[in-house]
């Protein structure tokens, strides 16, 4: 299942790789192209292994990128146009990268490093498209990627997935979803900052399919994105049950839009009964899958078919079993095994488990370990979820700590409060998440001031917002801001996050 030899093998057979805004990039271009680039890192940065910067969103040149970055035997870390420049500044503080690749024109200032840029036309042009030799591409323990999600402190974590993690998922995947080699699309709607992306990425490029992609100015249009959808001649839709949801607000989401879709597959949140039930009305005979998993297990360790069967017998759906070549344990805060039905931490062991996070020893040794299963050693790693098992179906039930999911994004509160003290007049906050139908429908900060402004909840709502931009993503940033005198106590003296729950409900 190795992409980078199956991508070689589909460049023969006039094969389309990837379409976004009506510019298509064929297998054929994906391999010669990415020969080309890697040609030019071992020339220009033979010695040098330090991960291959992309920036952009979902321009096809990305794609090239990261393909070229594997042959060359570097792993590669995206980062969306849409991230704020103190985030980008942090990433690329903690990466030190000799190389970006600028994947866009747009807001190319925002990355300030005196960095090599790559003029990816000038590469094409003037570097061999002869294929480069296995001994040099990306292998066994190797990273392929990092992802830098949320941290606690306010630094992100960049998360190390390497090919062994991306061949154990893939070969799994695949099979669980029955992919065949023909050439029809894929959904590949989320920025490739975004974990959900390898799905896409991994799972078509291997096989042969094409990635129909969403752009950020696609996706800020209705109108341009159902457009994009009606000629997309989808069979696969992966996504965030979130952007799902957004899609049925609109009727003329149906069968009729997309009449040859056959699959549905959603991770990233929980998935709402009451969303499947719509979809089955929609899209009669569809299959629909859920699944979970973290970043740090290579998306996707668990998944189940929501028949109707499984969607009338439960009130919160199951997650699924687990993946082949993996193991899910639920224990208790002693790490003892808890029985069935019992919850616990979600605890996962396999060979997709990641090696930890990038330069970050002291959070990588209090989250992953090493485990004897049967014999061979895998990687484990406290995911900090909590869940049950029911028979042999995996159930969710949340998190332990403060870090949460929002359309699909994984959060910690506490980034967002570090970032929310940084503003010049604020003096404390707390993040807390406002549940609708028990999901998570928005955040909301509780903000104390350092002198009072006088000014209205509104105007300090809007101005609050905006400086919070210069710090963290868009959909970071809560929703609503609330302006309070003091934070209620605790009888251990700390803010009392239960009393403040109660006011946003």
């Amino acid at each position: 299942m190795d992409i980078l030899k199956n991508i070689k093998r589909y460049s023969k057979e006039d094969k389309v790789a990837a379409i976004v805004e009506d510019q298509i990039l064929t297998y054929e271009e994906l391999e010669t192209k990415s020969n080309s680039l890697a040609n030019y890192m071992l020339d220009k940065y033979k010695e040098d292994r330090t991960p291959i910067v992309i920036y952009g969103n979902k321009e096809n040149d990305i794609l090239i990128a990261m393909i070229a970055a594997l042959k060359s035997g570097r792993a590669y870390i995206p980062i969306d146009i849409t991230f704020p420049e103190d985030r980008i500044n942090k990433i690329l503080q903690e990466v030190n990268p000799k190389v970006i690749i600028n994947c866009t024109t747009e807001n190319v200032d925002i990355i300030p490093y005196s960095i090599s840029y790559i003029e990816l036309e000038k590469v094409y042009g003037s570097y061999s498209t002869e294929g480069i030799e296995e001994k040099f591409w990306v292998k066994g323990d190797d990273n392929c990627y990092i992802l830098f999600t949320s941290g606690s402190t306010g630094q992100p974590k960049g998360v190390q997935i390497s090919k062994n993690n991306i061949d154990s998922f893939v070969k799994w995947f695949s099979k669980f979803l029955n992919v065949d080699n023909d050439n029809n699309a894929i959904l590949n709607q989320p920025s490739y900052s975004f974990d959900l992306s390898v799905m896409p990425i991994y799972l078509g490029l291997t096989n042969g399919k094409i990635l129909f992609s969403l752009s950020y100015n696609t996706l800020e249009n209705t109108k341009y994105t159902f457009e994009e959808l009606k000629k997309s001649d989808m069979q696969l839709w992966i996504s965030t049950p979130a952007f799902a949801t957004l899609c049925v607000q609109d009727d003329t989401f149906t069968h009729e839009l997309m009449p040859n879709l056959k699959t549905m597959y959603f991770i990233g949140e929980v998935l709402p009964p009451m969303l499947v039930n719509e979809l089955k009305l929609r899209f009669p005979n569809i299959r629909i899958i859920n699944s979970y998993g973290p970043t740090e297990a290579t998306v996707a360790v668990t998944g189940i078919d929501i028949t109707d069967e499984v969607l009338y017998e439960n009130k919160e759906l199951p997650i699924g079993k687990v993946m082949e070549g993996a193991y899910i344990k639920i224990v208790n805060e002693n790490g003892m095994n808890l029985r069935d039905g019992e919850k616990g931490e979600i605890v996962i062991i396999g060979r997709s488990v990641s090696k930890g996070y990038y330069k970050n020893d002291d959070i990588t040794n209090k989250v992953f370990f090493y485990k004897d299963m049967d014999g061979e050693i895998l990687r484990g790693y406290k995911s900090g979820d909590i869940g049950y098992f029911k028979e042999d179906i995996l159930y969710f039930s949340g998190r332990k700590d403060f870090q949460i999911k929002l359309n699909g994004f994984r959060i910690e509160l506490e980034d967002i409060e570090n970032n929310i003290r940084k503003l010049d007049n604020i003096k404390n906050a707390v993040v807390l998440p406002c549940y609708k139908e028990g999901k998570i429908a928005h955040l909301v900060a509780f903000v104390t001031l350092k002198t009072n402004n006088k000014l209205s909840p509104l105007k300090n709502t809007l101005m609050i917002k905006s400086e919070l931009k210069k710090y963290i993503p868009k959909y970071m940033i809560p929703r609503n801001i609330k302006v309070i005198s003091e934070f209620p106590l605790n009888a251990n003296g700390k803010i009392d996050r239960r009393r403040l729950m109660e006011e946003i409900k």
